[in-house]
């Protein structure tokens, strides 16, 4: 078998309190960044909350590929010595929306764009978070003048950073709070696929069985993974095709060319790490679906699919995800994580919910900002056409996104 047992720790010890004099720098320059690399994924392994999104590898490649006209400015908390205690992975950067566009937004580095991370927080080591966040937190009144607003998305509500942050920004910023809250659905993993199975009705079984019947018995099918019949090269080119196909052209961010030039690099460290995972489904002699995602302390994040719609009978689409799901039972994860997005398909599957919060707040002292909120406020106020979201024809059963997202 390509993937190998895990052994990580899912609660990592905390840290012991350091003495002295702590010191918050702001790093501006990319060789200040760069010289955090040592540090980085260390204090990740410590931080309450896991997340593949806020690694070392994650941000400094979309830093690489994505940042277009942003700027960093990471709060780096210091020891006596000069080694980070903690760090707030942050940048300065305008959000492409047509109004959005026009602010200077303070926010997570990798908080929008191409390649955005899916769950993103401040790197603070576990029991920690009340002798450091708020200390790490007074980057936002020092970064204050330079930008129109703060918007922190995909922020877990369990973080323990949670409530430092919304104390600074409430403090700092007006109109602070709670932008918006986005159900993320999960799996808790059982002992075995069985297991998993009989929480489902006898008709949700039955379909999948008589899926996974024809696709074996009609197509000649075989689970894979990647490494073991194609090369990660190989396998990333034609899943982009597969991807393609469930959206409609421009849809999905996730084939853009900077978004695809991060994912060949970041598949290319993390795959040969088993940082991430790509189950893979063969049909008839040729790749038919597969599905990537990304492993952080016993936890699967589902991140991406894609399938051969000309299969659509024997649902390609729930295949891979069943085979994703034994992979990381037999494999000895905790949690099925399937990110934000609050599709059928996503309920069917899991059996737990957790919260994603938006924050933001304004500068007071930018007219910028200041425009902006009035005219979100008129906007509020204003009737709202009701649009109608596209669905793809399979979207119940396959477990694909809709062809047109619904408005933000």
């Amino acid at each position: 078998m390509f993937l190998h047992k895990l052994r990580r720790d899912s609660a990592p010890s905390s840290p012991e309190p350091c003495r002295g004099v702590l010191t918050l720098e702001i790093v501006r320059d990319e060789a200040g960044f760069y010289a955090l690399q040592p540090f980085w994924d260390t204090l990740v392994e410590q931080m309450a909350t896991s997340s593949p999104f806020v690694r070392w590898d994650w941000m400094s490649l979309w830093w690489e590929e994505c940042r277009q006209e942003a700027r960093l400015v990471v709060g780096v908390l210091r020891d006596a010595e000069g080694i980070p205690q903690a760090i707030a992975p942050l940048m300065l950067a305008s959000e492409s929306d047509a109004v959005r566009k026009h602010l200077v937004t303070l926010t997570f580095l990798a908080g929008f764009g191409d390649a955005h991370g899916e769950r993103l927080d401040l790197i603070v080591p576990a029991g920690r978070e009340d002798e450091l966040t708020p200390q790490l937190c007074r980057v936002f009144k020092i970064l204050r003048p330079e930008c129109d607003n703060v918007r922190l998305n995909h922020l877990l509500e369990e973080s323990p950073n949670r409530p430092h942050l919304l104390a600074v920004l409430e403090e700092a910023f007006s109109d602070a709070g709670v932008l918006n809250r986005q159900a993320t659905r999960f799996i808790n993993l059982p002992a075995s696929w069985e297991e998993y199975e009989a929480r489902h009705s006898s008709k949700w079984r039955n379909l999948l069985r008589r899926g996974r019947k024809a696709f074996t018995a009609e197509h000649a099918g075989i689970a894979t993974q990647v490494g073991e019949r194609m090369t990660i090269d190989e396998t990333m080119k034609e899943f982009r095709v597969l991807h393609a196909m469930q959206w409609a052209e421009g849809i999905s961010s996730f084939t853009t060319e900077a978004s695809w030039r991060f994912h060949q690099r970041l598949a290319a460290r993390w795959l040969p790490q088993q940082r991430a995972w790509m189950p893979l489904l063969e049909a008839d002699g040729k790749l038919v679906a597969a599905l990537y995602g990304f492993v952080e302390r016993e936890q699967f994040f589902q991140y991406q699919s894609g399938w051969d719609r000309s299969l659509a009978k024997i649902s390609p689409g729930k295949l891979v995800i069943r085979w994703a799901v034994d992979c990381c039972i037999q494999h000895g994860l905790q949690v099925y994580d399937m990110l934000p997005g609050d599709y059928e398909y996503k309920r069917q599957w899991c059996d737990g919910t957790r919260w994603l919060l938006d924050l933001e707040g304004f500068n007071p002292a930018s007219w910028r900002a200041t425009a902006f909120c009035a005219l979100r406020t008129v906007r509020r106020w204003l009737p709202r056409s009701n649009s109608s979201v596209v669905i793809s024809p399979n979207d119940s059963q396959e477990g694909n996104e809709p062809v047109l997202p619904p408005a933000a």
